[in-house]
């Protein structure tokens, strides 16, 4: 067999001039040490038959140095130097025209500019490619990147400590309580992945433990270096909120509030809280607006999207991160379902009701067979309609016998009821454009008569089904009169009022 590293010295004297023929090597990389790299040679001009290939490198302020060789056109007969045998691997595929060497476990030595090059009838390498640098970091460690959860289980809340992208593979964990070092926790053996390392250690604390607020730390000591997450319970709480419908109605857009809130003004003020659409990160059309009323902090991440790109939207991820403690996330689906078999009432309390105080309350009841996000608005008016919309309190879906239903409930003054005409204005998720409003005014009387829709089911809706929404309809303002019922949706609105304003 002969020897390549004759084959080497002998490509200075023997070198043939390059005519159609020509090797052409993939990009330059950069890596680190332990990962994966494959390289490319495209030759062309050259028959397969004719195409023994080597990959030849130089590393820098050395000779050439021969790594491999595959022979033609089958394949079936490679070579390796002891520097890569059983780390790299040579191939071909004869249907593109190209041979691959592929690099695992690469380590400083491997940083070298690697040529391709043809073997002339076991006599010389006539034909070289321009050759291409792999660059493999001179550092041959990895540190570790760690991330610290806590999910809940019953009486129990596992806290996982998960450490990943490190090299080589031996480190050390332990966990802390309040700086105070906690035994009984369980950590796995490093498993390799795409040639670094990854770990997860799982400590369970009770949920009194964990409500008391301790501050839990998971501490991982790798190449004599420490690094560490520490986690506990939030001190804030954090709520999203459905798109404003008022916004939607007036300015054809969707405006979501995320809301972090606590009683420690510097925690509040440190939460960084970032969006997500459809599982993306956006970080456009995003404002910040800080709030303190009666001791109670908040800070305001307002998304704002137009309707054509609220159309498309799905799930919105809110999130609000600070050092050392454990993310908060809300996140809100949206429901768009068979919007047009929808029903749309208004219910307004009956006179005798009216007259014992100065409010009058309107409650419009959305009705439909399947899950399905509704954003409700009202407008008041005397005469011609003036198209301006506010919002009112909307509750959440709720479950009933024949499909879902969805209230929003306004408030107006008796002056103003005697002589405005209200509408409730619903806008499905999804759909291009609002449903036709529902209109109540003290000319119309205060009867509980269903009103209609252009998009409103109307056969379809089987009797057994509209028995059964008016049935709802008819328990709904009977509990309303009543006091207790009534004394609650107040005591619920005026709750919401105080949240709003924050």
């Amino acid at each position: 067999m002969m020897d390549y590293r004759t084959g080497l010295l002998l490509f200075t004297v023997c070198w043939a001039v390059v005519r159609s023929q020509t090797l052409t090597e993939s990009e330059p990389v950069v890596k680190s040490p332990g990962q994966s790299h494959k390289l490319t040679c495209t030759y062309t001009g050259i028959s397969d038959s004719s195409a023994d290939i080597s990959w030849i490198r130089q590393a820098e302020g050395k000779g050439l140095e021969w790594v491999s060789h595959i022979s033609a056109p089958s394949g079936s007969t490679k070579y390796y130097s002891t520097s890569v045998k059983n780390r790299f691997t040579i191939s071909r595929d004869n249907d593109v025209d190209q041979v691959y060497l592929h690099m695992n476990s690469l380590t400083a030595e491997d940083s070298a500019v690697y040529y391709c090059a043809r073997m002339y009838h076991c006599a010389y390498f006539d034909y070289w490619g321009q050759g291409t640098a792999v660059t493999v970091n001179s550092d041959n460690t990895l540190p570790p990147k760690i991330t610290l959860v806590s999910v809940p289980r019953e009486d129990i809340r596992a806290l996982m400590c998960s450490i990943y992208d490190f090299y080589p593979e031996k480190l050390t964990v332990k966990w802390k309580k309040n700086e105070i070092e906690e035994t009984g926790f369980t950590t796995w053996p490093p498993k390799s992945f795409r040639n670094t390392f990854s770990a997860v250690s799982v400590l369970n604390v009770k949920n009194t433990d964990w409500d008391s607020k301790a501050v839990y730390t998971c501490e991982v000591t790798h190449k004599g270096k420490l690094y560490m997450k520490k986690a506990s319970k939030a001190a804030v709480t954090l709520a999203l909120n459905q798109p404003s419908p008022k916004e939607l109605f007036n300015n054809n857009q969707a405006k979501l509030d995320c809301i972090v809130s606590g009683q420690d003004r510097s925690v509040v003020n440190d939460m960084r809280i970032t969006w997500q659409i459809n599982e993306h990160n956006v970080s456009d059309a995003i404002t910040s607006t800080p709030n303190s009323r009666n001791g109670q902090h908040s800070k305001i991440s307002t998304l704002t999207r137009s309707l054509s790109e609220w159309q498309t939207v799905n799930k919105v991820r809110c999130s609000a991160m600070r050092d050392n403690m454990t993310p908060v996330i809300q996140d809100l689906t949206v429901h768009k379902g068979d919007w047009k078999k929808t029903k749309v009432t208004v219910h307004v309390l009956p006179e005798e009701e009216i007259s014992k105080g100065n409010e009058v309350t309107l409650v419009c009841l959305v009705s439909s067979l399947e899950q399905q996000d509704y954003y409700i608005a009202w407008s008041e008016y005397i005469g011609q309609k003036t198209g301006n919309y506010v919002d009112g309190i909307n509750f959440p879906p709720q479950k009933t016998q024949q499909g879902y239903s969805v209230t929003s409930v306004y408030y107006t003054t008796k002056d103003k009821w005697n002589n405005h005409m209200y509408t409730c204005n619903v806008w499905p998720a999804g759909s291009n454009s609002s449903m036709n409003p529902q209109a109540v005014s003290k000319a119309q009387g205060n009867s509980l008569e269903l009103s209609w829709g252009e998009y409103n089911i109307h056969d379809a809706v089987e009797e057994d089904e509209f028995s059964s929404l008016w049935s709802t309809a008819a328990s709904f303002i009977f509990l309303f009169i009543a006091s207790l019922f009534y004394s609650m949706i107040i005591s619920l609105v005026k709750v919401n009022k105080q949240t709003c304003t924050l």
